[in-house]
């Protein structure tokens, strides 16, 4: 005989009652998952510059040697730019660092002609009066055209500044031996002694100017006007 149905049915909720207990319990002892972390992302990989390409080196034109601004040329390629400074200060206008070579060298000259007058001033001699002295001193004699041409003068300017001289005797005149027509001027013993005294003026102008520039270039300088001076010879012979 099959057991009755209250029976039957009691024992299915004690059954179902014990199944709830054990499963609280499993689930009571079971260890709690711990929460997941969002794992931070990898950091991205920093730009990497790219490495400049060199250009080519282009060619630089050669610097026109023949013009007037040196101060302009361009520096020496790898070499920065570097203006030389004035020995002396400048005064006012007088100098100045951005004058032209050409114009340079003709206020130069100029004022050289300046320093040269005033130490022949005391000779009682005139410039081109000394220039005269020194071409008959380097020749021996010269007819009044070839004098002429040797001081770029005319003709009649050279006559007129040979007479003061003749005066002073420093000079005589002769016909020339080959032109009965022609004089030739040469200098006298007088004449002689004033080119020693010329020339002492002039060594002691010079030195001047040479003992006023530092001993360590004075015969850098020396040697650059010695060169110009062949040029400018040699450039007078060619015409």
């Amino acid at each position: 005989m099959g057991a009755p149905p209250v029976l039957l049915k009691n024992q299915l909720n004690l059954f179902g009652q014990k199944k709830a207990a054990v499963e609280a319990a499993a689930s009571a002892e079971a260890p709690v998952p711990a929460p997941k972390v969002k794992a931070p992302a990898p950091p991205s990989p920093e730009p990497v510059a790219a490495e400049p390409v060199a250009a080519e080196p282009v060619a630089a034109e050669p610097p026109d040697l023949v013009g007037d601004d040196l101060t302009s040329l361009p520096p020496l390629p790898g070499a920065p730019r570097k203006v030389e400074p004035y020995l002396f200060p400048p005064q006012g206008d007088v100098r100045r660092i951005d004058m032209h070579f050409s114009r340079r060298m003709s206020d130069l000259v100029r004022r050289l002609q300046l320093l040269e007058r005033q130490a022949k001033q005391e000779l009682n001699l005139t410039l081109p009066q000394a220039h005269a002295i020194h071409a008959l001193d380097d020749a021996g004699s010269l007819r009044m055209q070839e004098l002429a041409a040797t001081l770029g003068l005319a003709q009649s300017t050279v006559t007129r500044l040979v007479a003061p001289l003749k005066r002073m005797g420093l000079l005589d005149r002769r016909p020339d031996r080959n032109d009965g027509r022609a004089t030739r001027a040469y200098l006298t013993d007088a004449g002689k002694a004033a080119v020693d005294g010329l020339e002492s003026a002039d060594r002691e102008l010079y030195k001047a100017l040479l003992d006023r520039i530092p001993a360590i270039r004075r015969a850098e300088v020396v040697a650059a006007i010695e060169l110009l001076h062949e040029v400018v010879l040699a450039t007078i012979q060619s015409e």
